[in-house]
């Protein structure tokens, strides 16, 4: 199934005795591919098998037993790194078919690249600290509980009490996986795959991020009607998209 990405990168530096094996792993993967791993890499014919079995060879490594990263450099030159397998704890959350509405609050709209691919696609991701993105959950929890103080269930409309509600438990879970990990790392929330079965037109015209916000801030204002009409547009759209998804799918595996 297609999948989005919340991706976590920890400084390179916080690995402790990892922190040279990474070093090398990034050492050799520039030099042999010539920039830094990406989410949207295509593997053709034998380029995976050639260089997996020079990675071994550089690393020392038995070639089942290499250990592999997403990396990125940092705005002050250090490296920073997703391990995809440890023991400690994910660095990465994925979704299938859409993006849930709790990773959206993280970023800001000014955060979003939209771009495309060498294959034609267009792509976007968010990027931010992690110390910015557990703010602003923190900020958004407040919000709901003064707007669900103010009002009740007796008073503001249930649906949109409840949907709020939900939004809320979804991010104090997402606040317990960030917690896990040091504030000085950065967070991408990246579309994945699921941006090949959206045109790259409706792509860069979404702009979910700025949605969630909008909804946060007309609760602020008490602007309830138009706070509720963002939240059920925003929800409509990416369970439009997770159904086009589907059945994209399906018609794909029946050719």
């Amino acid at each position: 199934m297609p999948k989005s990405m919340l991706i976590v990168y920890e400084t390179i530096n916080k690995f402790g005795r990892m922190s040279e094996y990474w070093k090398n792993y990034i050492e050799f993967y520039e030099e042999y591919w010539g920039g830094p791993t990406s989410p949207y890499g295509v593997w053709f014919g034998n380029e995976y098998s050639d260089f997996r079995n020079k990675l071994s060879k550089f690393l020392n490594v038995e070639w089942d037993e290499v250990q592999d990263c997403l990396f990125m450099k940092g705005g002050d030159g250090n490296y920073l790194i997703s391990p995809l397998r440890s023991f400690k704890n994910t660095y990465i959350l994925d979704s299938d078919n859409y993006i849930p509405l709790q990773w959206f609050i993280l970023f800001d709209d000014k955060e979003r690249k939209f771009f495309y691919t060498h294959l034609g696609f267009g792509r976007i991701h968010y990027g931010t600290d992690l110390k910015e993105s557990l703010r602003r959950i923190d900020e958004a929890d407040g919000i709901i509980d003064d707007f669900a103080a103010r009002h009740g269930e007796g008073e503001s409309p249930p649906a949109l009490l409840m949907k709020l509600k939900k939004i809320q438990s979804d991010l104090f879970v997402l606040r317990a996986w960030l917690s896990e990990f040091d504030t000085s790392s950065y967070v991408v929330l990246d579309y994945g795959e699921i941006c090949s079965f959206i045109s790259p037109y409706t792509l860069n015209m979404d702009h979910s991020s700025k949605d969630a916000w909008d909804i946060l801030d007309n609760l602020k204002k008490e602007n309830i009607e138009e706070s509720q009409r963002i939240l059920n547009s925003l929800l409509q759209k990416w369970e439009s998209a997770k159904q086009k998804i589907l059945t994209d799918v399906l018609k794909n595996d029946v050719q």
